[in-house]
């Protein structure tokens, strides 16, 4: 009898080390989504700036975002000269802004990789009367991804995340 209450206790142990083992290599929660994040707007002087980065990017990576025009609205009265810088190798292709209307689109690109996690695009801004986030609209239905094979990438959007990158 004994032997037996011992021979369950080392397996529920051993069992209970398998699940433990398993869980943190993602076998149970599944892959993460990839993820576009939108940084909080960070004002400097007049001058302001949301960062787009993403995190858990499938194998080819981010190669390229397409905002069509009015996938981006904003306050024209609260912010004007709205512009996208590249970060890490990616290429603005097209952009258009429009401060009268406060609509926007923009595309950009990487023609050698694709990226996993990371920055990889600003939009630049000038800044009256102390914009925020809720100032700026990311239609999510009008982004589209691409990877470095030119596939669409389903993604999750987060706004005012605070920046962190696996």
């Amino acid at each position: 009898m004994n032997r037996r209450i011992r021979g369950l206790v080392i397996c529920l142990v051993a069992l209970g080390v398998v699940i433990g083992i398993t869980a943190c290599m993602n076998w149970f929660s599944g892959n993460p989504e990839p993820t576009l994040l939108l940084s909080p707007v960070v004002i400097t002087g007049d001058r302001g700036e949301v960062l787009l980065s993403v995190k858990n990017m499938p194998d080819g990576g981010l190669a390229s975002l397409a905002v069509v025009l009015g996938g981006i609205t904003y306050v024209p009265g609260k912010i004007s000269n709205v512009a996208v810088e590249p970060l890490a190798g990616f290429i603005v292709l097209a952009e258009q802004f429009n401060d009268v209307t406060g609509i926007g689109g923009f595309l950009v690109a990487h023609a050698c990789a694709g990226l996993h996690a990371g920055a990889f695009a600003k939009i630049t801004f000038t800044a009256t009367n102390s914009p925020t986030l809720a100032d700026f609209v990311f239609a999510k239905a009008d982004m589209s991804m691409g990877d470095d094979s030119n596939n669409a990438i389903a993604f999750v959007l987060q706004d005012a995340f605070a920046y962190y990158s696996k």
